[in-house]
């Protein structure tokens, strides 16, 4: 436990050595070019999500059957239901958008993970196209593994829910502290790939340390919920982040 909190104090204030590190190192031109990146697939999905919204509405709607006493506030029940499904689905997809990071992202969150190894360790590898593809490939593989064991988790805190209703509030903390293990892992990963591990060795080393997945998740997490710049240069502060607590910790 005192090695858990010790390595989620190394991940949080890794946050501040990241800071530091993009201004030494001039990197503001590639985190503002991954948060346009970011600004465009958060936009484009979001306008396809909110396209479909109406279908929904429509859709829910069409099983509603009012009585007839209710006829004159038929408008002003479509009305609510559109904002409640609007702002639901809007929340949802705020939660989805952390997922759709994961995939879309990862060859950018790579460049801008090993660009970062290569000043820490003052190399200089070039950047070819196979090693692109490798690691947008073994990105998405992570996420997939990642997102499978958060879902297994989420239907253990859903069968815990419905068992004991009552401790419904604490199962939402706890999932967002399980969410936040797996974000952190995920951005651990890219600098275990930069040094040449397996997805197992990954895994093994993750697991090993996961103070460090932890507390860089849960910040990321925490920085998400900020309006706009979280989504934006959340993600690529936190692989700057985790590739810095990785190097002093992991062996």
């Amino acid at each position: 436990m005192i090695k858990f909190i010790k390595e989620v104090g190394k991940s949080f204030s890794a946050y501040i050595s990241a800071l530091r590190f993009i201004n030494q190192n001039k990197m503001w031109p590639y985190i503002i070019g991954a948060a346009f990146f970011n600004l465009f697939a958060f936009i484009f999905v979001g306008i396809v999500a909110w396209l479909y919204t109406g279908n929904l509405i429509d859709w829910l709607y069409s099983f509603m059957n009012l009585p007839p006493d209710w006829k004159e506030w038929t408008g002003l029940v479509q009305i609510a239901l559109s904002i409640f499904i609007r702002i639901l689905l809007f929340l949802i997809y705020l939660n989805l958008f952390k997922y759709i990071i994961l995939f879309i992202f990862a060859p950018v969150l790579a460049f801008i993970s090993e660009k970062t190894q290569n000043i820490l360790h003052k190399e200089s590898r070039t950047l070819k196209l196979h090693h692109v593809v490798r690691d947008i490939i073994r990105g998405m593989f992570i996420a997939i593994i990642l997102i499978s064991l958060q879902v297994v988790s989420w239907l253990l805190l859903v069968l815990l829910c419905i068992s004991l209703p009552l401790l419904a509030p604490f199962y939402a903390i706890l999932l967002f502290l399980i969410e936040s293990f797996f974000f952190g892992a995920s951005m651990m990963d890219y600098r275990n790939e930069y040094f040449g591990l397996s997805v197992k060795e990954s895994l093994i080393r993750i697991f090993r340390h996961k103070g460090i997945a932890f507390g860089n998740g849960f910040c990321l997490n925490l920085l998400i919920l900020i309006p706009v710049l979280g989504v934006l240069f959340g993600p690529s502060l936190a692989v700057i982040s985790a590739a810095i607590a990785s190097n002093r910790t992991l062996e």
